[in-house]
């Protein structure tokens, strides 16, 4: 195995760990939080990160066994729009802090997406980490909306 192969699936165990990290926070902050606008949120990241890990995952065993990247065409989980009935409270204290580590959590995803692009050459790794670097901008600007709704609401 090359040193740059065995450098990629490295840095996708590492990506699949931060994923699976992610998902766990945002699992327990859709049940710890009793606003149905929160939640909302919260269930939508965590599918979202369950999304991008199974396809880094499907992408290491690729890379590990064949030596290809894999097609991702992004993410197919859609943001559930609010209903008529969701009761527009201010979230709790701890919700909010919940949202600044959220933001926390997205910008390092953002970041180490980054440093993968600026690592990988081949065509395919790279449409794919951008994607996966979208979908992680895409969820920092919702957190960071509902994050100032919520602020501005207090």
């Amino acid at each position: 195995m090359s040193e740059n192969r065995k450098e990629a699936l490295d840095a996708l165990m590492r990506a699949m760990e931060i994923e699976k990290e992610t998902f766990d926070f945002y699992t327990g902050a859709e049940q710890k939080t009793f606003n149905p606008a929160g939640k909302r949120i919260f269930r939508w990241l965590a599918k979202s990160e369950e999304q991008h890990y199974l396809k880094l995952s499907k992408l290491y065993s690729s890379l590990d066994e064949s030596g290809r990247w894999v097609f991702y065409g992004g993410a197919t989980i859609t943001l559930e729009p609010e209903t008529e009935h969701a009761q527009h409270v201010g979230f709790e204290t701890g919700d909010l802090e919940a949202l600044e580590i959220a933001m926390d959590i997205e910008k390092k995803g953002i970041a180490y997406f980054d440093e993968l692009l600026r690592k990988t050459d081949d065509p395919d790794g790279r449409q794919m980490l951008q994607a996966l670097r979208d979908e992680e901008a895409e969820h920092l600007r919702v957190i960071t909306e509902k994050h100032q709704a919520v602020k501005g609401g207090r």
